[in-house]
Order: C-alpha cells, then sequence, then structure tokens
C-alpha cells in the first residue's frame, strides 16, 4: 500500500543546521587554532633540542681532538703514566657526552616527526625543510665522534695494562733476576705473558684502532718473558749450560722488544694520517655542515 513521504518539521530542520554549523566550526577552530598552537609547542621544543645537540656536538669535536692529539706523536702506549689516566679519563667522559648529545638529536628528529604527521596542514612546515638536513649531519657528526672516543677508550685501556707490564719488565723483574731470585722472577715473568696475551684480543679489534705494530711490540715482550721464565727455572736447577744459552736468547729477546716499540712509535704518525684522519675529518665536516 502506497503511503505518502513524512515531512521533516522546520524544528527538526534548523537542529540539523546547528549541528552541522557547529561541526564546520569546530573543524575550523581545530585547524585554525589548534593545529598552529600544537605546531607552535612542538617547534620550540624541537628548536632546544637542535641547540642542545649543537653545542654538545661542538663540545665533544673538542674533546676527541684533545684525545688523538695527544695520541698522534708516538701512539697512546707511548704516553706516560698520568697523561694516560688524563686521556683515559677524558676519552671514558666524551663517550658518555657524545652518546648524550645523541640522545639530543634524536630527540629533535622526533620532534620534527611529530610535527609532519600533523594532518590537516596546508603546507609543509617549514622548520621541517630547514632543520632536518642539519640533524643528519650532526648524527653524522656524533657517529664518527662515538668511534674515535670508544677507540680510544679501548686503546688507552689497553695501554694502562702494558705500560705496567713493561714498567715490572724493566724494574722488578730484571731486579730479581739480577739478585737471582729465580722464584719471585719466574712468577713475575708468568704473570706479564698472561697479561699480554690477555690484552692482544682487544687489541687486534678493529675498534681500537690500534696499529697493528703495537701488537708486534706485545709479542716482542711476551718471548722476552718466556724466556726470562725458563732462564729462571733453569737458574733455580743448577742447569748452568742451559742457563748459559737462554741468557744470550734473554738478550736478543730484549733487542727484539726495543726495536718493535721503536718501529711502532715511528709508525705512529703514518697510522694515525691513514686510519684514525678520516674519521676526524668526517668529524669536522658534517659538524660544519650541521651548524
Amino acid at each position: 500500500m502506497f503511503r505518502p513521504a513524512r515531512r521533516v518539521a522546520w524544528g527538526t530542520r534548523i537542529f540539523a543546521g546547528l549541528v552541522f554549523i557547529l561541526a564546520v566550526g569546530a573543524v575550523a577552530a581545530f585547524v585554525i587554532l589548534v593545529l598552529p598552537s600544537q605546531i607552535a609547542t612542538l617547534s620550540q621544543s624541537e628548536a632546544r633540542e637542535l641547540r642542545t645537540g649543537r653545542q654538545a656536538t661542538a663540545d665533544v669535536s673538542a674533546s676527541v681532538a684533545t684525545l688523538w692529539g695527544d695520541v698522534a706523536g708516538k701512539g697512546s702506549l707511548s704516553l706516560p703514566d698520568d697523561r694516560l689516566n688524563r686521556d683515559l679519563a677524558l676519552s671514558q667522559a666524551t663517550e658518555k657526552a657524545a652518546e648524550d648529545a645523541l640522545g639530543h638529536v634524536q630527540a629533535a628528529e622526533s620532534y620534527l616527526a611529530q610535527i609532519d604527521g600533523i594532518p590537516f596542514q596546508l603546507h609543509p612546515a617549514a622548520i621541517s625543510a630547514s632543520d632536518r638536513p642539519a640533524l643528519l649531519h650532526l648524527e653524522k657528526s656524533l657517529g664518527a665522534a662515538i668511534k674515535l672516543a670508544h677507540g680510544a677508550t679501548l686503546q688507552l685501556t689497553i695501554a694502562q695494562h702494558v705500560n705496567q707490564d713493561a714498567q715490572t719488565l724493566a724494574g722488578p723483574l730484571s731486579q730479581s733476576l739480577a739478585a737471582h731470585d729465580w722464584t719471585a722472577a719466574s712468577r713475575m715473568a708468568a704473570s706479564i705473558q698472561q697479561d699480554l696475551k690477555f690484552q692482544e684480543t682487544p687489541a687486534a679489534d678493529p675498534e681500537a684502532l690500534l696499529d697493528p705494530l703495537w701488537t708486534t711490540w706485545m709479542d716482542a715482550m711476551i718471548g722476552y718473558a718466556s724466556t726470562a721464565q725458563q732462564f729462571s727455572l733453569t737458574s733455580a736447577a743448577g742447569q748452568t749450560q742451559s742457563a748459559q744459552q737462554l741468557a744470550r736468547a734473554m738478550a736478543a729477546a730484549n733487542d727484539r722488544t726495543g726495536a718493535a716499540m721503536a718501529a711502532a712509535q715511528a709508525g705512529a704518525p703514518a697510522w694515525q694520517q691513514k686510519t684514525v684522519q678520516p674519521v676526524v675529518d668526517t668529524l669536522r665536516k658534517e659538524l660544519a655542515a650541521g651548524s
């Protein structure tokens, strides 16, 4: 059975119109008032993190320059104890500072991502176009800084052990041998060998950025300590002829140790130029681009 369409009351039409107008007004207010305010807040946070990241990256770069400036002359394993301890503390602090700086840079990138993700923007935010390239450069700069600081920390930690072993070898071990204290000499020689062998694994790690010539020096010291241990045991046993042969072998091993150290020191500038300087150049180039 056919029924005529029901007429909509004017009150309903007016109510629907008001609801539509309110919805349009809410959307307009959101686009005109709320979004710009939200973008402004995020932009301020991003600018603050970028500013902090730039300054922190510059500070890290200065610390890295100090570290590798000390190492460049004759290598980290040639540093005296006071400078070695000071530089190790600096390298550890620089690593932490670089990680903190990277955190600020990544926070700024996160704010930019939030800005870009805001809907209903009529055009991309200008801050994204200007700051995103700078942040990418700073991130690359900090990547190089972290690599250099970590390498310095590894090198200087190895150097602490190896320098102590070298001092023991030249001092207490030699004194015990001269005093015919075979038991003490044998124990010290064994301890030196054990510690040096333990240091060879981190020394060979590419992240340590350590010239293999220093591993050759460590091998030479291990050879000397091994011969000194055999000499002590043979002398304690009263085997005079074998002890004399080992004494000559000790002298030859000592000469090899000195030659290996001299070669490592002489090769330090070339190693620095070949392995470290490219990373330093990257750090500086990216920092300049990000600033």
